[in-house]
């Protein structure tokens, strides 16, 4: 029997267990390597089959903030332990309006976790950033060092190949189906595998609430997200040399610079939260939108929006659409709690922004998996469960 079993591996789910690994033994991790064909997958899919998430320390939450910070000061140690690269620091921008308080919020915030940051005009944004058509009310935050992206796949597989190393089991299949027993909590695997443990934690991402493998209702919404990818050629990449990270504070789009993907072409990625983001209510339609291209009209959108602002893209020729998915918890901050007697957890709930600092929110997952002594910045209360109102 071993004494926690991980549900999912992802993000949140494979830094839950190789910090539970390096502390303790006992641990087993189960969730899927990426399907190698999504349009013939039949099981779950995760939103970091990616190259791009944005990191950085300034957020408007001060609980997104302090998590990030504490992550990021990992990432070299897990890069050098692991052998596997997935952080590159090229710093975060955010444009901001008149009447805005977003840059105002996230720059306090920063600046109590001491990240490095500084204010810009509109001038001095056009002066570093060149690249960039903006009105001249746009006000600027900048984050350098710590700021940047990273590979959320490179993530996994490092945090997975330490994991291992650490002597954590791995399954690699997906959990259908969680049962409490008399003395701990079967789970159910994809190939037909029954693996026993004292406690589990279900850290499934999106698909958690879809796939019902929880019991009780956790109160999660979810919403699938397409972005828009335009590919960069050699005279644009020099021209965007230097780009960062960036939030467009007023439409909430996020954007990253060109980034390499595998298949050798660099990306630079908008996407952006609509009113018309559809909805998840059952499993197929959650598997269904993973194996689309996403939605039209967004791609539309979000395209105009990129000549817009980055004036060299209108010349770009290749442009396409992928698709993720973002869910909600009714905190707007994740769920870490026991929700079985102290046999099941529940490690779930990005929000939107949950890679940055995925890696602490797995230690606090381990944390609690082994009623370790709780650090301070994010209270018990604030990731504890709590019954959804309907």
């Amino acid at each position: 029997m071993h004494r926690i079993i991980v549900i999912g591996r992802g993000l949140i789910g494979s830094a839950a267990a190789r910090h539970l690994a390096e502390s303790t033994d006992g641990i087993a991790c189960i969730g899927p390597d990426e399907p190698a064909d999504r349009a013939t997958h039949t099981g779950v899919f995760a939103s970091h089959y990616d190259e791009g998430r944005m990191t950085r320390i300034v957020d408007p939450s001060p609980e997104w903030s302090i998590t990030a910070k504490r992550s990021i000061a990992r990432y070299r140690d897990i890069e050098a332990r692991s052998g596997i690269g997935f952080f590159t620091p090229a710093g975060y921008l955010g444009l901001g309006s008149p009447g805005n308080d977003y840059n105002q919020r996230s720059a306090d915030t920063g600046e109590a976790c001491g990240a490095v940051t500084e204010r810009l005009t509109a001038p001095e944004i056009r002066a570093r950033f060149p690249f960039l058509s903006i009105p001249d009310d746009t006000d600027g935050l900048v984050e350098t060092e710590t700021a940047g992206h990273i590979s959320p796949r490179s993530m996994v597989k490092a945090q997975t190949h330490l994991a291992e190393a650490a002597g954590c089991t791995m399954h690699r299949h997906y959990a259908t189906a969680v049962r409490p027993v008399t003395d701990g909590v079967e789970v159910e695997a994809s190939d037909g595998t029954v693996l026993t443990g004292k406690k589990v934690v279900i850290a499934a991402g999106a698909f958690t609430p879809l796939w019902r493998i929880t019991p009780v209702d956790l109160g999660l919404v979810v919403f699938g997200r397409t972005t828009v990818l335009a590919r960069i050629d050699d005279a644009a990449a020099e021209e965007l040399a230097g780009m960062p990270t960036m939030i467009h504070c007023v439409s909430g789009a996020y954007i990253l610079p060109p980034i390499r993907y595998p298949d050798g072409h660099s990306y630079l990625k908008i996407g952006i939260g609509t009113a018309e983001d559809e909805r998840f209510e059952t499993l197929s339609s959650l598997q269904a939108w993973f194996k689309s291209d996403g939605s039209e009209d967004n791609r539309e959108e979000f395209t105009g929006f990129l000549q817009d602002l980055f004036p060299v893209l209108q010349r770009c020729q290749h442009w396409h659409t992928d698709t993720c998915a973002v869910m909600y918890t009714p905190t707007m901050l994740p769920t870490s709690d026991f929700v079985h007697e102290d046999k099941i957890a529940v490690a779930v709930g990005g929000c939107g922004k949950g890679a940055k600092g995925a890696d602490e929110w797995g230690r606090l997952t381990a944390k609690l998996m082994k009623d370790g002594p709780w650090p301070d910045g994010v209270t018990k209360e604030q990731v504890a469960f709590r019954t959804p109102r309907h």
